[in-house]
């Protein structure tokens, strides 16, 4: 079961209802999800609050590619922040970008398309190897339930879950809930994010 390095933190950026959050050892960070797209305003401020610069990012996850997890993508490739995406989430930009061509989901025409194509996907092993880069002892997880792509991360005693159906309610949603449930316990995830 993976442990938490020494001295790592976790932050919050929030815009709306959704939360991005900030881990790392004080020198270098990940970024799990990134909001909607419309918060990048929002998460330069907080990244500055926290006294966090771009370049100390070390890249960022997405727990699912919905609207309000992975809509500034793109924006944050574009400051030079890599994305960290599972080959098998690839599938599921694509979506996203078709959400946002409905006018009515993007009337003021502010998402920035995700280039899908340019998208270099890693391994399981290889985005535990980044972690492991910047302090942070964790583990990646595929964890359908609400979403197919669903990603979590769990960080010694942490999860982060994204949008995963509350562990009480997991038995109303069927097997790849439950599943997904038993695999974040397994790991260690108590605190969830």
């Amino acid at each position: 079961m993976p442990t938490a390095c020494n001295g790592v933190t976790v932050n919050a950026v929030s815009h709306k209802h959704a939360r991005m959050y900030v881990i790392g050892n004080g020198e270098k960070y990940i970024l799990y999800d990134c909001l909607w797209h419309d918060s990048f305003p929002v998460i330069k401020s907080g990244l500055k609050e926290l006294g966090v610069s771009f370049a100390q990012i070390a890249g960022f996850f997405v727990s699912h590619f919905h609207p309000d997890h992975a809509g500034s993508f793109e924006l944050l490739r574009n400051h030079g922040v890599a994305p960290i995406t599972l080959d098998w989430q690839i599938p599921f930009a694509e979506w996203l970008n078709k959400f946002f061509m409905n006018p009515k989901n993007d009337p003021e025409k502010k998402y920035c398309p995700i280039e899908t194509g340019s998208i270099s996907p890693v391994s399981s092993e290889a985005a535990e190897k980044i972690l492991v880069s910047c302090g942070i002892c964790g583990k990646i997880l595929r964890t359908p339930g609400h979403s197919g792509d669903g990603l979590s991360l769990v960080v010694g005693g942490a999860a982060f879950v994204g949008d995963m159906p509350r562990y009480e309610t997991a038995g109303g949603f069927g097997g790849q809930v439950e599943a997904s449930w038993r695999k974040i316990m397994d790991f260690g995830g108590e605190k969830i994010y």
